[in-house]
């Protein structure tokens, strides 16, 4: 694997440096290369923050876990196939660098590393001496008999330079390239915190001293932000009309980026970091697009030639594919939100409306073609219906009216669990009233059984309540078989309602029980016989309103079959 990977970067990793530290500053530059030869590799990031002569600090930042060894394993390879020297990696404890969800790790890499830091004091050394001789053997010889050269005027540097920033270590920028002066009129930059007119794009850290100080020798790339938007965080102490102008130029100017690449360097004379940097533009059009000219750019750079040629830079290819990933992502993320409140929205109408009725009127049928039956033949021969009321909710209303709406949510609350561990449903709660129905919409043979075990339930789980609490509740159930219609009625806040002879004489059965009791029809009753198990009592014969004089029943409790033991 690792010749394969050799094999397709040996020529990147050949021109990185004539020094292993070389290759480990322009590591990160080798990455965007490949970015775009391998379009899906997330590339990490790697950076030096500390040279001498016995090696470097070297920082790993990554999206993904689980790489330090394979990173380690390719140092060793590099370091001794291309360079020749050992190597030995000492991994030192890591600290959070922003609030990204990613890894970073620090790395002590021990090598020798006194050729690179001599050629490094050589050069330093040429700023004050002259001119610096370097032999075949790539020892250096200064020639101490030249003369000190003169110091360069900031004015000079910012025109070579017109797109430098100047900024202290506390990030107040104090001055800047002869073009951003241009771009930003009045000096709206000069005394302007970094953080508030730009963004660092590469390496994505933290805008801190620190972080810039340790990226002296890593290609930066910087955002900074239209005009508009920077104008627009000193509105607040503009007059209204000067505020409407602004945000209203800034909606024209909001696709007026500029992006600038270069090199960040501490200035000890001038206690400040100084961005040398060129900016990245791919043609004459995204040139207009920033109100830039040809003359704008310095002849020193490659910048005139690019945009002439119609050069496309991989900088801003990567800008592009970067918001197109963010655009992918929120897109995705849209997606998913959209899904999750589909899910809910389901989930409520579902509550409200059984799923197969809701799917058919989310198709689009009339709520009216929804009730499952005909003038000759009911859609549900035979359902179980049970109304259970709260019977002396009233007395608790007229004394304290929030203690009653407490007192019927805890109840109902304690109902929807319970029927949710049978195949019952839930049609409504009126008031007072609890309605569940078995046997409907989804059709059983078990519905008796079903809406009994319930009705049991429910009395049961209330003299628990009751007996543990000081809230003091009492209900009456009542429940009936028989055959219904159901279907959805109305347009606005549609329901699933029953209608029939069945809902209105299980309603009685309700209505003349006693708190406590669960009352049963005949019909149920004789349905309960067939199944074993459950303790019947017979109450007699009972005048209903609407019916007569009805034989009923006391359900009053379940009890296991037992099961005989083979002889």
């Amino acid at each position: 694997m690792y010749g394969m990977l050799l094999e397709s970067v040996q020529h990147f990793i050949q021109v990185c440096g004539r020094y292993f530290c070389d290759f480990l500053t322009g590591i990160d530059n080798i990455h965007l290369q490949m970015r775009y030869m391998y379009p899906k590799m997330v590339s990490p990031s790697m950076y030096i923050s500390h040279e001498d002569a016995d090696g470097v600090l070297l920082h790993y930042r990554t999206t993904r876990n689980g790489f330090c060894p394979y990173l380690i394993g390719q140092l060793h390879q590099i370091a001794n196939d291309f360079y020749g020297i050992p190597l030995t990696v000492e991994e030192l404890p890591n600290t959070p660098f922003s609030q990204e969800e990613s890894y970073q790790f620090c790395f002590r890499l021990n090598f020798d590393n006194r050729d690179y830091m001599a050629g490094r004091a050589a050069c330093n050394g040429s700023l004050e001496l002259g001119r610096i001789n370097i032999s075949n053997r790539g020892s250096v010889k200064t020639i101490a008999s030249e003369k000190a050269l003169s110091s360069l005027s900031s004015s000079i540097l910012m025109q070579l330079f017109p797109f430098t920033l100047v900024f202290r270590p506390n990030l107040e920028i104090i001055s800047a390239g002869r073009q951003l002066k241009n771009m930003f009129p009045g000096d709206m930059l000069i005394g302007q915190p970094l953080p508030d007119v730009a963004r660092i794009r590469r390496p994505k850290l933290l805008f801190t001293w620190d972080n810039l100080y340790s990226l002296q020798k890593v290609l930066c790339e910087m955002e900074i932000l239209p005009a508009s938007q920077i104008e627009r965080k000193n509105t607040r102490h503009l007059a209204p009309e000067r505020a409407d102008a602004v945000a209203h130029r800034g909606a024209k100017e909001e696709s007026r980026r500029l992006l600038l690449q270069g090199q960040l360097r501490y200035l000890s004379d001038w206690d400040a970091m100084i961005f040398l940097c060129n900016p990245l533009i791919n043609n004459l059009e995204d040139m207009d697009g920033m109100g830039l000219t040809i003359n704008d750019l310095s002849l020193h750079g490659h910048g005139r030639d690019m945009v002439m040629a119609g050069w496309q830079h991989n900088s801003r290819l990567e800008d592009l594919y970067e918001r197109a990933e963010e655009r992918s992502q929120q897109l995705q993320q849209t997606y998913e939100l959209q899904d999750e409140w589909k899910k809910r929205g389901d989930k409520l109408l579902y509550s409200m409306i059984p799923q197969s009725v809701a799917d058919s009127l989310r198709s689009g049928t009339d709520p009216v073609n929804t009730c499952q039956g005909t003038r000759i033949l009911c859609a549900f021969e035979s359902i179980t219906v049970l109304f259970v009321e709260l019977a002396n909710i009233d007395e608790i209303t007229a004394t304290s009216p929030m203690e009653a709406v407490s007192c019927m949510n805890s109840v109902f609350s304690c109902f929807d669990n319970i029927i949710d561990q049978h195949s019952v449903y839930k049609v409504e709660t009126v008031g007072k009233v609890y309605m569940v129905v078995g046997g409907a919409p989804e059709t059983n043979e078990t519905h008796v059984r079903d809406v009994a075990l319930v009705a049991l339930s429910f009395r049961d789980e209330i003299e628990k309540i009751v007996n543990s609490s000081e809230m003091s509740v009492h209900i009456r159930i009542g429940f009936h078989t028989g055959s219904a219609v159901a279907g959805v009625v109305g347009r606005k806040m549609p329901r699933y309602c029953f209608f029939g002879d069945t809902i209105n004489t299980a309603a009685r059965m309700q209505t003349t029980s006693l708190p406590g009791k669960i009352h049963i029809s005949h019909n149920s009753f004789c349905r309960l016989q067939k199944l074993d198990g459950f303790v019947c009592e017979l109450r007699g014969t009972v005048l209903v309103k609407g019916k007569g004089e009805m034989n009923t029943h006391w359900l009053l409790r379940y009890e296991l079959p037992s099961i005989e033991e083979p002889k």
